[in-house]
């Protein structure tokens, strides 16, 4: 579960009188660090849920986050979606990652005759957690499906195993009229032919990148959201506009000492992380496009072409044309 997902939480139970404090008593997480937290285990993410759940009483607390939830929010996984081709292209990348953001849940996709049927599952886990990570998965998805394609979507039909008769008018505001509960599955239904409808920030080239990202974190079973990870994570995301140490300290809450003294301990420094994104930025689109090296100077923060071609040198021990003749021999 990723750690910009819980202040959405926080502000919802807010909303209902219910402190932060309260929410994260004996959990061992403190707001102050959630800035310095890539990823929670899967089961710290049932605990907080669980105590949400309980906490506050309602039943449709999985759905309400779910329209809360803002992609970006999501970081690697969520420019991964939003760079997709399609609305299936987007559904098929969630699917893939869902490790990220629901460790807890088993989510596949289902062809049938002209649909396509998302199920999600966690069998193990309490019911009301188990709905609580189906509604809020559901809802998010159809949320930013209608952000992201310009309020078109994607035709959909829900159908929950669970939920009661007063709870039909808001499922409807969030899915539309074809909603059914207490159903003999869950799942969310697609209208296969619909999934067609282009995402509207679609950029192939970024989508490529975001996605070798997520097999790396995915690939790595340890990842913990040490802080050179998360300073990683912030630039990259951050694109080419490259934000300053003291920048990346305040996004996660702390001073720029208290952020080189952490790095320090983990035997690395600032500018190493950022020559590391630039670095394996560069390599992207020298090997994967066919844009002007001073073009990909720019993209990943110089000013100049031969700058640029210092630092590769001194990154790599060899040139921006010796990589792409290297590609070139290889194919």
């Amino acid at each position: 579960m990723l750690s910009p997902v819980l202040p959405v939480l926080i502000d919802l139970l807010a909303d209902q009188g219910i402190s932060e404090t309260q929410l994260l008593e004996k959990t061992g997480l403190k707001v102050l660090d959630l800035g310095a937290t890539t990823f929670f285990s899967s089961q710290q993410a049932d605990e907080i849920c669980s105590k949400a759940i309980k906490l506050s009483g309602d039943r449709l607390l999985g759905a309400k986050l779910g329209t809360k939830l803002d992609i970006v929010s999501l970081g690697i996984l969520g420019y991964a979606l939003m760079t997709s081709a399609t609305a299936g292209d987007m559904v098929k990348i969630l699917v893939r990652y869902k490790r990220v953001v629901l460790p807890s849940v088993r989510i596949e996709l289902i062809a049938g005759v002209g649909t396509l049927e998302l199920h999600c599952s966690a069998a193990h886990l309490p019911e009301a957690l188990e709905q609580f990570y189906q509604d809020s998965l559901f809802a998010g998805l159809v949320t930013n499906l209608k952000l992201l394609t310009d309020n078109q979507g994607a035709a959909t039909r829900l159908e929950l195993d669970h939920g009661q008769a007063e709870d039909m008018s808001f499922y409807q505001s969030v899915f539309g009229p074809n909603v059914r509960l207490n159903a003999d599955r869950c799942c969310l239904v697609f209208d296969a032919a619909s999934l067609a409808v282009p995402i509207t920030s679609s950029d192939p080239v970024a989508q490529d990148i975001f996605r070798r990202e997520c097999d790396r974190i995915l690939a790595n079973d340890d990842y913990s959201g040490v802080v050179s990870e998360r300073v990683k994570q912030l630039l990259l995301l951050s694109r080419s506009e490259f934000p300053t140490g003291a920048a990346v300290a305040e996004q996660m809450h702390m001073s720029e000492s208290t952020l080189q003294r952490r790095l320090a301990k983990e035997g690395t420094r600032f500018q190493q992380l950022l020559d590391q994104v630039r670095y394996r930025l560069a390599l992207e689109y020298l090997q994967g496009t066919a844009l002007p090296v001073a073009e990909i100077a720019a993209l990943v923060g110089f000013s100049s072409s031969a700058n640029f071609r210092r630092s590769f040198k001194r990154w790599s021990a060899t040139t921006p044309a010796g990589i792409r003749q290297a590609n070139h021999a290889a194919v």
